[in-house]
């Protein structure tokens, strides 16, 4: 099993005061599944005077419990939180909970700059937070739901918190100049056919390769696609009498991340526009590549739009760290050890 990347929530909250609303009791059931009393306002860790309260803390981890057994319990089975996840031992219990510790010190630490942004939640959006919850309510089963300490009120102050985050985190680029030039996202046009010599798979993706007899068939049949497209003009027309899935797609001035072949761009820039390249050879197969446009406006206007993104979110990240350095972070671990990750939830139900 593989540790989990956590997701970059940039868009979690600030901490919403309810009117009205005083200590409150949760049960949070520890790992043996006994239930205990414990108070809500009880502080699992202190952001710059703020405290994130056991039952925020106990809330995300089980929200985040649900969603990984949903996607790991039926292959990892139900001992799957003491497994070990790295070479350092770390188990996915250790994991999830260090991934929410995170997210919930990034959330509150976000949040408490929303002020200097002048950032706020008008009523429109309150009023459809309010919405939101009662339909999380009704989403989830009630053992689940005492289980992670959820009431209406709760849920709906959690989602204001995510909403506000959201908008902090829009604020914070909002003027940001990546200072990106054309031909940083310049594109050009290329069709291409990828002509398997390794075998097909199945539903499961179990692989049959193929036999040396037919690797040489397949190996023909791109020889011959070459001729003909060159004949006809066109790769694109010429592989779909073929039967075969020709790509319309776009390239740059070099080779980048966008998981296309790089053997195949690579002989795809040596093309006059209007070309069609001699099959390519690859650990997938034989790539067959049309040098379609020398200017792709679609894939231009796309990849200026993601490395603009990609920019402000690596700007968004550097004044994060920056705030995250110059807190005051203080951890309860008696706290934080209350909840444990080692009943499966199928098992309330």
């Amino acid at each position: 099993m593989k540790k989990k990347s956590g997701c970059w929530l940039i868009i979690l909250c600030m901490l919403i005061s309810l009117a009205g609303c005083g200590k409150q009791e949760t049960a949070l059931i520890t790992g043996s599944g006994e239930t205990v009393s414990q108070s809500s306002e009880m502080a699992a860790v202190t952001v710059n005077d703020e405290e994130i309260s056991l039952r925020e803390w106990n809330f995300y981890v089980r929200m985040n419990q649900m969603q990984w057994e949903k996607e790991e319990l039926e292959d990892e089975g139900d001992e799957m939180w003491s497994q070990e996840v790295d070479e350092e031992g770390t188990t996915l219990e250790e994991s999830l909970k260090e991934q929410v510790l995170d997210t919930l010190i990034q959330t509150h630490i976000m949040n408490q700059h929303a002020e200097e942004y002048q950032v706020s939640l008008t009523e429109e959006e309150t009023d459809k937070l309010k919405a939101r919850a009662d339909s999380f309510m009704k989403d989830y089963h009630e053992a689940l739901l005492s289980y992670a300490g959820a009431d209406a009120a709760f849920v709906e102050q959690m989602l204001a918190q995510t909403e506000l985050s959201g908008k902090v985190a829009e604020a914070m680029t909002r003027d940001f100049d990546p200072g990106l030039s054309e031909e940083d996202y310049r594109r050009e046009g290329i069709c291409y056919v990828l002509i398997s010599t390794t075998g097909l798979r199945d539903e499961d993706g179990n692989l049959t390769p193929f036999t040396a007899e037919e690797v040489a068939e397949r190996t023909a049949l791109a020889e011959m696609l070459v001729q003909k497209s060159r004949a006809a003009g066109s790769l694109k027309i010429e592989a779909e009498a073929e039967g075969l899935t020709p790509i319309e797609s776009s390239m740059g001035a070099e080779n980048g991340f966008d998981g296309q072949e790089p053997l195949m761009l690579d002989a795809a820039r040596r093309l006059e526009v209007g070309e069609i390249s001699d099959p390519v050879e690859t650990e997938e197969g034989w790539f067959i590549v049309q040098h379609t446009s020398d200017y792709d406006e679609d894939g231009t206007e796309y990849w200026k739009e993601y490395l603009t993104e990609q920019a402000k979110e690596e700007e968004c990240s550097r004044i994060y760290e920056e705030w995250k350095g110059a807190a005051d972070i203080t951890f309860h671990q008696d706290v934080l050890d209350r909840v444990e990750v080692k009943t499966v939830l199928k098992d309330l139900l």
